[in-house]
């Protein structure tokens, strides 16, 4: 087992924990609340297996907080859906939130996920802060599309999720990439590889989701039409992942995939699940 294999949900955690240190202090009470919710840090663990796929040096303490900084840029986003899931679906679902305290809680996620970026290095720290820059500015760009007022028309659903579970994973990928000194044309890869299994392990806990517990978030998707865009996305990874076989050791990354974005061939009686769990 190679030093990467053993970082996982708990180290990634623990550098969240560095960089929210004063969250009782100063934070709004919702923040602790959040961070007390189960995660498996899977964005963070994927910049974490692109980067060892990729660098030389093998120094997981660098890509450590760009980890962290797309965690806490992921829980940004997931208050952000859930609050507009409050104020605008007319069902019952699990989401009631305050929208202040949600709106401060999401702020802050947002500036810590930045300042995140303070330990990065000066010749990585301004591409780090582009990646989050742009995902962010996709998944808000999303959400106004998504929730529009206008409800004759309908957002392509299978674009839902690659914007905003797809825009994270993709930031993730580049963002583990960036600290190996990834360069064209295997950057365009692993930008699809990051998308394509994040948009499967969506798909994946949507449809492994307890329907007592479901959550409504628009635009929804059965679960036919869902296992039919997992089948394709995997098979889109799969082949990102024999082409970057070529050129990179990918054999522990492959694996890692495998273990955490495989959709099960039952079916379940899961209903929509949120978009950015």
């Amino acid at each position: 087992m190679s030093e990467f294999d053993r970082i996982g949900s708990s180290e990634i955690e623990h550098q969240i924990e560095v960089e929210l240190r004063d969250t009782d202090k100063v934070g709004p009470p919702l923040v602790r609340n959040v961070l007390q919710e189960p995660r498996d840090r899977w964005y963070g663990q994927l910049a974490v297996r692109v980067y060892d796929s990729l660098s030389e040096h093998k120094d997981y303490e660098d890509v450590l907080p760009a980890a962290a900084a797309i965690e806490l840029l992921r829980e940004s986003v997931r208050l952000r859906s859930r609050l507009l899931v409050t104020l605008t679906d007319k069902h019952a679902h699990s989401l009631t939130l305050e929208p202040t305290a949600a709106l401060l809680a999401g702020d802050y996620f947002y500036t810590a996920a930045f300042s995140s970026l303070r330990s990065v290095p000066d010749s990585r720290s301004g591409d780090c802060f582009e990646i989050l820059t742009a995902v962010l500015e996709t998944i808000t760009g999303t959400f106004a599309r998504a929730y529009t007022p206008d409800k004759s028309v309908e957002y392509d659903k299978a674009v839902f999720l690659d914007e905003t579970a797809g825009s994270l994973g993709e930031g993730a990928a580049i963002l583990g990439g960036t600290f190996a000194g990834l360069d064209e044309p295997n950057h365009r890869h692993f930008e699809r590889l990051g998308r394509e299994l994040s948009v499967v392990r969506q798909i994946r806990l949507i449809l492994d989701a307890d329907p007592s517990e479901a959550t409504v978030v628009p635009p929804a998707i059965d679960q036919e039409q869902l296992r039919a865009l997992a089948e394709r996305r995997q098979d889109h990874a799969n082949r990102v992942l024999d082409t970057l076989s070529e050129t990179v050791d990918v054999t522990r990354l492959r694996a890692f995939a495998e273990a955490t974005t495989t959709v099960q061939d039952e079916v379940g009686s899961a209903t929509d699940g949120d978009a950015l769990d």
